[in-house]
């Protein structure tokens, strides 16, 4: 008998320092995909040589990862594509060479339909530079901030000097999961943060600490958007950093969060803002502050490919709100159908042409 299940293929692993986090994501959508309606091809990209491998369902249950052989991700070294063909591809690849819009533009190129972000919505996320820049232009709070792209320190320590107080944080601009990021309460401090900072990434960002709240926000959709209540993460330790995010795991989370009506409304409006500001689609997670002496809400960061654990945050704020992990899958492999529907911009003006528009 024919399988007419949609074929669901899912990108996971990569080339990133968030390589591990993409298994356990993996693992819970793979868990909770409609097997009645979905088919999973499984498609883990190497963390070293960014290879591509098919794997059968007993191996992913075993984590029997290959990391010989496998399919190049430059489609004219292959030889033969059609194991890894599928109805829609669901990119679980957390952090740089997956969130960055790199893989997303390699589908577009392909004409595929897939879960998440366009590619140019996808690098304007992932660059927390670009974004901030984009969400002060929409009228959006942020934290004061500075960028450098020269590794050269004493330049560094004069900026921060002379245009922020601390305590300071100092990030890589392209990096996710917390991984590379510092709390910097003095001068004495700031090399050692600096220098783990551009370990990570060629461009890095320092910006004024506050006295604040942190406070997560679902959303998703297309042109028309959902989001969810706001939840709220108290961490154990000086901020959530990736130890507690993924291994400890001893923050405090509060789903949905606790505050007045009027204030929650103009959270969940600035989450819709910001997830508009980059021209975003399909699903992310918002990440907000709020400032706890004014109440004003600031925009932290978004990221398009969310975490999907057990313990996630964007999967949790669906699940209070009475849609189950299941149901939050297909939502988000609909928006992927039918964002790849829309016609391309060149090709409408094309047609107008030819028409005499």
């Amino acid at each position: 008998m024919e399988d007419k299940r949609i074929k669901v293929g899912i990108m996971f692993g990569g080339q990133s320092a968030e390589h591990d986090i993409s298994l356990r994501s993996t693992a819970s959508i793979y868990k909770n995909l409609d097997r009645t309606k979905y088919r999973p091809i499984l498609i883990f990209i190497t963390r070293n040589e960014g290879r591509w491998h098919l794997i059968s369902e007993a191996q992913f249950e075993a984590k029997d990862f290959p990391i010989d052989g496998g399919y190049s991700f430059l489609p004219w070294l292959n030889h033969d594509m059609k194991h890894l063909e599928a109805d829609i591809y669901f990119p679980v690849l957390h952090g740089p060479n997956g969130e960055d819009g790199k893989v997303q533009a390699l589908l577009e190129l392909a004409g595929k339909p897939f879960v998440g972000a366009n590619s140019l919505s996808s690098g304007l996320a992932m660059d927390k530079v670009l974004a901030k820049i984009l969400f002060r232009e929409a009228g959006l709070k942020i934290a004061d901030f500075l960028f450098f792209e020269n590794p050269e320190f004493e330049p560094i320590r004069k900026a921060v000097s002379a245009n922020l107080t601390y305590p300071v944080f100092v990030k890589p601009s392209s990096m996710g999961s917390s991984v590379g990021i510092s709390r910097v309460t003095s001068e004495s401090d700031l090399k050692e943060a600096v220098e783990l900072a551009f370990r990570y990434d060629r461009k890095i960002l320092i910006e004024k600490g506050i006295e604040m709240r942190e406070i997560e926000v679902s959303v998703m959709g297309n042109d028309e958007i959902m989001v969810s209540r706001p939840g709220e993460l108290v961490p154990f330790n000086e901020f959530y950093d990736y130890n507690d995010k993924y291994m400890d795991g001893k923050t405090t989370f509060y789903i949905p969060a606790a505050m007045e009506p009027e204030l929650e409304e103009r959270v969940r409006e600035v989450a819709g803002k910001a997830y508009k500001a980059l021209s975003l689609n399909g699903m992310s997670r918002v990440d907000l502050f709020i400032e706890k002496k004014t109440l004003d809400v600031y925009v932290n960061e978004i990221n398009t490919i969310p975490g999907f654990t057990e313990i996630s945050m964007f999967p949790k704020l669906w699940t209070v709100q009475g849609i189950s992990f299941s149901e939050l899958l297909d939502r988000l492999i609909e928006y992927g159908f039918k964002y790849s529907k829309k016609q391309p911009v060149s090709t409408a003006l094309h047609e107008g042409i030819r028409k005499g528009m």
